[in-house]
């Protein structure tokens, strides 16, 4: 199936098609544009407010910690001594568990930086589970995790991790906001409770968005990281040059939409 062009990355599905279908049994149609609009809006304005957001900045850390790790030969001792994790060995359910406490104190709001965690943890995981050999599971025995994980080293292999995060990002926020805008436009407590309703209907729909609103992410992240971490572990200027560009291009890639 083709995709049309919306903006510079294609859309299986715009933005207001997907709310319009969520609302389509109660929703005027400039209700449904509102809540649309105001939802990608407050996206933005999220994209703008990252800078200062430690959770976003920690959890990004965190999966650069995850590449520089795998380059070395004894990665364990690396996330020891960078207390990511304790003990002996590596698994994707350590890992994940670890995004989740890493830095936990470095914190503006605790409902973001669940957002930004539980986005980093479900990242890895969702990457992790891509990169096994085909007809193996993240139960099956005799995987060799550490070899999977070293292809988060490699540029390829990062960028895809990134894209899977910044998408996550994208999604919780789309899903926060679009329940605000919601309870706003919607005073009916029925219909609002049958709106919520129509949001895990379509939540597909607003993965999907998300993914291919990230893809501008994939792209940036590939020669970031193949030029500022071909030895070593990037310092902090650079990290948050590149989190400031990719959330420009994320805002600008929503900003589009949201003016067709």
């Amino acid at each position: 199936m083709g995709h049309k062009r919306y903006g510079y990355l294609p859309k299986s599905k715009i933005w207001r098609e997907i709310v319009r279908e969520m609302g389509a049994y109660a929703l005027g149609q400039q209700d449904v544009l509102t809540i649309a609009k105001n939802t990608l809006s407050n996206v933005q304005k999220q994209y703008s407010n990252f800078e200062n957001d430690p959770s976003i900045k920690t959890t990004f850390e965190f999966l650069l910690h995850i590449a520089q790790a795998f380059k070395q030969q004894d990665p364990v001792r690396y996330l020891r001594e960078n207390n990511i994790v304790e003990g002996e060995g590596v698994s994707v359910f350590k890992i994940t568990r670890a995004a989740i406490n890493y830095k936990t104190e470095e914190v503006a709001s605790h409902e973001y930086q669940a957002f930004a965690k539980q986005a980093a943890a479900s990242a890895l995981s969702s990457w992790y589970k891509s990169h096994l050999e085909e007809g193996r599971g993240l139960f099956h025995e005799g995987v060799d995790s550490t070899a999977v994980f070293r292809k988060a080293s490699e540029a390829g292999g990062f960028c895809e991790l990134t894209r899977l995060y910044f998408s996550n990002v994208t999604e919780r926020y789309l899903r926060y906001f679009l329940d605000r805008e919601a309870a706003i436009a919607i005073p009916n407590v029925e219909q609002r409770s049958r709106f919520s309703n129509e949001i895990e209907k379509h939540m597909e729909d607003v993965s999907r968005h998300a993914f291919e609103t990230s893809k501008i992410a994939q792209s940036f992240a590939a020669g970031w990281f193949a030029k500022n971490t071909p030895e070593s572990y990037p310092d902090e200027r650079e990290i948050k040059y590149f989190l400031n560009r990719t959330f420009g291009k994320l805002k600008s890639e929503l900003l589009r939409e949201e003016e067709k």
